[in-house]
């Protein structure tokens, strides 16, 4: 099933964030989970991406994920690369009402993570419905067009 999703902007300032999983793609999500104020907590059983260990403001937990670390969260970023073990933390968001990105899967998901192109006077952000890559190229394009514009 492909979920419609509505485009809107969440505050996550000192809301509770999960990340399953430590390698390239978990790092990407964390740094951007902190440049908003989230309070980023990450579970994995190894840390593929060193720099994870660096970040400051993040809380890294080696060791299994529990459906007992879903308790108080806000939102959770199923970031390992076995797609069963991704599925099965969706399930878990879903049933409940966490939101949920799974890196693994276009669909089985509540929550994307968009593009954004970010000044003083303007936020857009772009999802290409499950391909960074597009959203990144429209997002740069964005950019260069809102470059000449003055507010």
């Amino acid at each position: 099933m492909n979920e419609n999703f509505f485009p809107g902007f969440i505050a996550l300032r000192n809301k509770r964030c999960l990340v399953v999983g430590a390698g390239n793609i978990a790092h990407k999500k964390i740094a951007k989970l902190l440049n908003y104020g989230a309070k980023v907590k990450v579970i994995t059983r190894e840390i593929k991406k060193e720099e994870i260990k660096n970040l400051e403001g993040v809380e890294v937990v080696i060791g299994d994920f529990t459906e007992k670390d879903l308790e108080n969260v806000f939102l959770v970023v199923a970031a390992t690369d076995n797609p069963d073990f991704n599925e099965w933390i969706y399930k878990l968001c879903e049933e409940r009402n966490i939101l949920i990105n799974n890196i693994t899967s276009k669909n089985s998901m509540n929550f994307r993570f968009s593009a954004v192109y970010e000044d003083e006077n303007i936020q857009v952000a772009v999802s290409a419905k499950g391909y960074p890559k597009k959203s990144v190229v429209i997002r740069n394009r964005i950019a260069e067009f809102l470059k000449g514009i003055k507010f």
